[in-house]
């Protein structure tokens, strides 16, 4: 483990822990409201955690695209109404690849990326999605390259959020959108 007693997004040193679980607190920062682990967990124990994070019975499959479809469509909406014709877009831990198939039933060309096995499986078979195994930061992604670029429920789990947004920013085009969303309160498990 890593510690991180400042905010991994803004550097703020306020916190409130709103959940303990085993030895993970949940702080939320009482600047930026983002909610994160303390101690923060190695690069390495991230991706370990990832490798069984999704499930793989289809009941299990079921409940989570429940579990998401509101954000599912509430951010096809809000891309919709903030972008003129549907281009490229990257959905950067894009899970078992509903918002991918969504947004590709509206013209979108998707990709995705995704560290989970499971899900990338899934989203491979069953949606015939381009879904990358690698994390963002140890992809060789070309400049200006989407129009959109997604991460629900990722930014609180990488180990370098600052760098992500920056490649993030590189690799959207000029007047492109980013769309993020993080939990405000514990996560969903």
């Amino acid at each position: 483990m890593m510690p991180s007693p400042a905010c991994i997004l803004c550097s703020s040193e306020r916190f409130a822990t709103i959940l303990i679980k085993d030895k993970w607190h949940y702080r939320e920062c009482r600047r930026c409201r983002l909610v994160s682990l303390y101690p923060r967990p190695s690069f390495q124990t991230l991706m370990d955690k990832y490798n069984g994070y999704l499930p793989v019975d289809d009941a299990a499959i079921g409940q989570w695209e429940t579990l998401v479809k509101p954000v599912v469509e509430v951010s096809a909406d809000l891309i919709s109404s903030r972008t003129k014709q549907a281009g490229r877009l990257l959905d950067v831990g894009c899970g078992f690849g509903f918002f991918m198939e969504r947004m590709r039933r509206s013209g979108w060309s998707v990709e995705g990326i995704e560290v989970s096995p499971a899900g990338r499986r899934y989203a491979r078979q069953r949606w015939d999605l381009d879904v990358y195994a690698q994390p963002l930061e140890e992809l060789s992604l070309e400049a200006n390259r989407y129009d959109v670029v997604t991460l629900f429920y990722v930014i609180e789990h990488v180990a370098d959020p600052i760098q992500v947004l920056k490649t993030v920013k590189r690799i959207v085009k000029p007047g492109g959108l980013i769309l993020l969303r993080w939990p405000h309160t514990t996560p969903i498990v």
